[in-house]
């Protein structure tokens, strides 16, 4: 190795550990979200009950690898929360790793390869969500590999390298979603550079195929399984209707109060998605950046695929439709939907503070990391993660408590006591609170309840809670303890 790749890697190195301390520092864990269904679907997989009695969103059970992984994590180091993040948070350093190798393959450039690297080292959203239980790190970590496959393939004159990234979009679907981008821009790159240019590039098609032929297949095993080749599709259309609260129009309809088509499409596009890309402070204005460098990469025509990548990734995100049915925008309030932009925004940040003499650069960077450090102190406070901590521990203290609660937090009681407590669903408006046993806890979370009334399930009156037979043990902001009295 000579003293050049020595440097770069010794660099690429102290990165990864800056962003395994980082990550350390702000650890996560379970905040009772989402979370929440993937670990229960995670254990029931572990015991071979996979989503029996499940309750939750009908789409879930269909990202069978991410499910897949968490358990396989369970069944080495244990059934508890430190096992549900374990692969977010490997996948979280790897993907400092990716960073550096597909921009250094893209750019050829071994100090924005590193800028890069640095840059996604301490993107607040990866550091927080590296140690949280959602798929979509994991997701778009997949694909980004199947595209630097694809692109090495291309680059080395390679064709074997194509169909490991065939095999990574193929598995990619199983995680989440997401892939549906990929496979549009892969779709239209072939047919444009078909038509203007008269170019075949077989990876962009074997990557294509790959993608495809997932569809294919999954088709024919639901099509055993349910008796329903699209049963993807139909399960998808029962989580709109499920969860409608979280899909446009109602989305929108929050915003401005109006029931107009037309005003409601205007604001969710532009007033939330576009917005929430562009001029969001979690992000630290890294797609600003990137369309700074933009507007230079256009008037200078050079990376023209990044910046492909990048627009069409930003348009498709913001204004494609997730539903076959009708017109329905993905709302983008959630920050952690950034990942399927996250790659070619970084790529192009980088290269546009490349642009700078050493010293700016330096600085940018300096600043760069200190917003990431207050950002994700902004995180913390956004997954009020102290309370949590504090709700944690009391469940800890207190295992061997009858526990009565919604099947939605009860999910994250188990995990938390390691499923080995005492909880039991509350469900049903018959369901007769009086009758629980003298000494009994009921941990009530009214935002919970009010969320699982919209998806229809019915509850007892809760407003019992406050009668004499019962009386208040310990709060947690939202989550309440009361414990029936004799």
């Amino acid at each position: 190795m000579n003293n050049k790749n020595y440097k770069r890697y010794f660099y690429l190195i102290l990165i990864i550990a800056a962003g395994l301390v980082v990550r350390l520092y702000f650890l996560t864990g379970h905040v009772f979200s989402d979370d929440a269904y993937y670990s229960y679907l995670s254990y029931t997989f572990l015991h071979g009950e996979f989503a029996i009695d499940y309750l939750g969103y009908p789409v879930f059970p269909l990202r069978i690898a991410f499910i897949g992984l968490t358990s396989f994590s369970m069944s080495v180091l244990g059934v508890h929360e430190a096992a549900s993040i374990f692969f977010p948070f490997v996948f979280s350093l790897l993907n400092i790793l990716l960073t550096y190798k597909l921009t250094h393959l893209i750019t050829k450039n071994d100090q924005i390869a590193l800028i890069a690297a640095l840059l996604v080292t301490f993107f607040p959203t990866d550091i927080i969500f590296a140690s949280i239980n959602f798929p979509d790190l994991l997701n778009v970590f997949i694909i980004n590999l199947g595209i630097y496959f694809l692109l090495k393939s291309h680059f080395q004159k390679k064709i074997v390298w194509a169909y490991f990234g065939g095999i990574s979009l193929f598995l990619s679907m199983h995680f989440k979603e997401n892939t549906y981008y990929t496979f549009i821009l892969f779709i239209v790159l072939i047919v444009f550079l078909f038509f203007k240019h008269q170019r075949f590039i077989p990876q962009l098609v074997i990557g294509l195929v790959f993608i495809a032929f997932n569809y294919i297949i999954e088709g024919f095993i639901y099509l055993l399984l349910h008796n329903d080749f699209f049963y993807r599709i139909t399960i998808t259309s029962l989580n709109y209707q499920y969860s409608f609260y979280d899909f446009f129009p109602s989305t929108a309809q929050k915003l401005s109060g109006s029931k107009n088509y037309l005003r409601n499409l205007f604001d969710q596009i532009f007033l939330i998605n576009a917005k929430s890309v562009f001029l969001r402070r979690f992000y630290l204005f890294l797609p600003l950046v990137t369309a700074a460098q933009t507007y230079f990469s256009i008037r200078k025509k050079e990376h023209s695929l990044l910046l492909y990548w990048f627009l069409g990734t930003v348009i498709l995100l913001i204004g494609l439709t997730t539903s076959f049915a009708e017109y329905k925008p993905l709302d983008l309030a959630r920050s952690w939907y950034i990942y399927p932009v996250l790659m070619p925004m970084v790529i192009l940040s980088a290269i546009f503070i490349n642009r700078f003499s050493k010293f700016i650069r330096n600085g940018l960077l300096i600043v760069y990391t200190i917003g990431s450090l207050i950002m994700c102190f902004e995180y913390h406070k956004f997954f009020d993660k102290q309370n949590l901590e504090e709700f944690k521990f009391f469940l800890r203290e207190n295992k061997n408590k009858v526990i009565y609660t919604d099947h939605f937090t009860r999910y994250s009681v188990d995990l938390i006591l390691e499923y080995e407590n005492n909880s039991h669903r509350i469900l049903g408006s018959e369901f007769n609170l009086k009758g629980i046993a003298v000494g009994s806890w009921i941990l009530f979370n009214k935002k919970h309840i009010d969320e699982l009334e919209m998806q229809n399930y019915n509850f007892p009156d809760f407003s019992i809670l406050k009668a004499n037979e019962f009386k208040k043990v310990a709060s947690f902001n939202d989550f309440i303890f009361y414990e029936k009295l004799p």
